[in-house]
């Protein structure tokens, strides 16, 4: 495989996208890769040079109803036993649509890219595997785990540890080059103060995880744009990429807004309503990141 002819995809349920997805699908398509979107219902604002595709040709409609994570079907979990069976039909490589490219995608050996996040666990925001039996075995263990209450990350992360930690065939590569912010620190992208520390870190990255869960319990609109100076702001106007916003973040607004997250997650604001608003934006995050409303 050389790396003009690399093909990803992706899988959105159904419906728009924001515009931060728009970019991140973007950030491939422009540099001349292809990418195919996998989606069950219409999508209608897809960026151009960006493949639909019918989601059932990879995975039946009504498996969505078999991964159940609190004590509902949970598209979060569906969607890691969705890219195992993509990477199998296809051979396309997987993307998640909170990756922004920063540069041209990197193969580790045989093509393979399997990724550690800073903490050390693998990270399926984007996932290719050439041996078929690793593929086959997430498959058949995710399989195994369908109508089971599930822990969170069991078909993900928790999963792709326990089959690449007995696995010394594919070398895993650096959180530097795919997750070079981690996701305590992702809120920085968003800050002009913090544009010399973001700039530092992500030096040898090719792309940047943008964390979508996190996103959500933050509060960020997708639709608006970073602030300007922000280290985020100023990648996508590199890539011509800020077209798809409405608007853009006031810098005294988003500081405010992560001001508000960082006490929130540090335990500073234990109001029974604020409580509530940090619990639910979790719960939903998955929800609204693969069939927002």
């Amino acid at each position: 495989m050389t790396y003009s002819s690399l093909s990803f995809g992706t899988f959105w349920y159904g419906g728009r996208l924001s515009a931060l997805e728009r970019a991140c699908a973007y950030s491939l398509v422009r540099q001349g890769y292809e990418l195919t979107l996998y989606s069950y219902c219409p999508v209608y604002n897809i960026p151009e040079g960006v493949f639909l595709a019918d989601a059932d040709l990879i995975v039946p409609q009504e498996m969505t109803q078999h991964f159940i994570f609190n004590d509902a079907p949970d598209l979060g979990h569906f969607s890691d036993f969705f890219r195992y069976c993509m990477i199998q039909k296809t051979q396309k490589i997987w993307v998640d649509l909170d990756m922004l490219f920063l540069s041209t995608p990197y193969m580790g050996p045989c093509g393979n890219i399997v990724v550690k996040e800073q903490q050390g666990s693998v990270n399926g925001a984007i996932l290719s595997i050439t041996l078929p039996g690793v593929v086959d075995e997430l498959i058949s263990r995710s399989i195994a785990l369908m109508d089971k209450k599930l822990r969170w990350g069991e078909t993900g992360p928790l999963l792709l540890d326990s089959v690449f930690s007995n696995n010394n065939y594919v070398n895993k590569i650096s959180s530097e080059i795919y997750y070079p912010i981690d996701h305590l620190n992702i809120y920085r992208v968003f800050l002009p103060e913090e544009m010399e520390w973001c700039e530092r870190n992500t030096s040898q990255a090719v792309a940047l995880h943008l964390f979508n869960n996190i996103l959500n319990k933050i509060g960020y609109w997708k639709n608006i744009a970073p602030p300007e100076g922000s280290y985020l702001h100023n990648i996508l106007r590199n890539i011509d990429a800020l077209e798809f916003f409405e608007n853009i973040y006031p810098d005294y607004i988003i500081r405010n807004i992560i001001n508000n997250y960082n006490l929130r997650l540090n335990g500073e604001d234990l109001g029974i309503k604020n409580i509530v608003k940090q619990i639910l934006p979790s719960m939903y995050r998955t929800y609204t990141h693969y069939r927002p409303t």
